[in-house]
């Protein structure tokens, strides 16, 4: 099983606090009967509680939790933020899981852009809000953290807290007056898990940041050490400083899960690894990371 799997942790049931599963990314690895897409999805279970995190782009995610043996019927849905490749899924998904909440960011639904060479490309969430709620979503939308279900924290709008981790100038929306400015996509947010030692976050694209957000989740729950991150990093895009001072940053918290994947991309993910042997996880369609109580990296 790719990932980090119980047999491999040493993790039994009743030592388990979280469960988390890849089930839309850009890359399916070596696991059999799954696709990949660009897009993003991951399912997660904290103790009784089941969360599927964004819908990647098509229907992907609904096929793959099939032939990973996830039932979906009844999970509850967050979303990252509203851009097609994390919420595209969403019909199929919401024919999956039957009514059900839907938790997001007021901005979800904003009609956004992608500008390469002066032409615009539409990159928003592609269904009317009415559309899907006569699907059964129950959009529950908050610009600020909450708690979604006893430990397990939405993160609400993330502050950029590191100054190299500032907007992408190709992602853009139409202003009131007509003006093509650059979108902060203040809906980004991510998912936090507080655990017994520490926190584990959960990422849909981080474009604000994935040091920003690691901050932010360290306010929101008052918890200091961070366990593991997963998910989007944003680091395949954009050149500069912004990797070397990503990997320089990450130091500092001491990971030991660190799991990207969607836009993380190629060279940045080879760069992780490089970086943090031992705890860099390839992470794609079907990847698995348990977490327990117990749980010590080496051991």
């Amino acid at each position: 099983m790719p990932g980090i799997a119980s047999d491999d942790w040493g993790v039994g049931n009743l030592d388990r606090e979280m469960r988390l599963v890849t089930l839309a990314d850009n890359s399916a690895g070596l696991r059999r009967g799954v696709l990949a897409e660009h897009g993003f999805s991951a399912y997660l279970e904290v103790g009784d509680d089941r969360l599927i995190f964004d819908a990647g782009q098509t229907g992907t995610a609904v096929d793959n939790a099939r032939a990973l043996g996830i039932d979906l019927a009844g999970v509850s849905i967050a979303l990252s933020h509203g851009h097609y490749d994390h919420t595209g899924g969403l019909r199929r998904l919401l024919e999956a899981t039957g009514p059900v909440p839907v938790r997001a960011h007021p901005d979800v639904f904003m009609s956004r852009y992608s500008r390469r060479g002066g032409a615009l490309r539409q990159i928003g969430i592609p269904f009317r809000r009415e559309d899907l709620e006569g699907m059964g979503a129950r959009f529950e939308l908050s610009r600020g953290a909450q708690e979604i279900f006893p430990r397990v924290w939405l993160s609400g709008e993330v502050p950029r807290a590191a100054e190299f981790e500032g907007p992408s100038e190709d992602l853009v929306v139409v202003s009131e007056v007509g003006e093509i400015v650059v979108d902060p996509i203040r809906d980004d947010q991510a998912l936090i898990v507080v655990l017994e030692r520490g926190i584990f976050v959960l990422l849909g694209c981080a474009h604000s940041g994935m040091i920003s957000t690691l901050v932010h989740a360290k306010k929101v729950t008052g918890c200091d050490r961070v366990l593991g991150v997963a998910g989007g990093t944003h680091l395949g895009f954009g050149g500069g400083d912004k990797l070397p001072r990503t990997i320089e940053a990450l130091r500092g918290f001491d990971l030991e899960v660190l799991a990207p994947s969607h836009c993380t991309g190629f060279s940045a993910a080879a760069a992780l690894a490089a970086e943090f042997p031992g705890r860099f996880v390839e992470n794609s369609v079907g990847t698995e990371i348990i977490l327990g109580r117990s749980l010590q990296k080496g051991r």
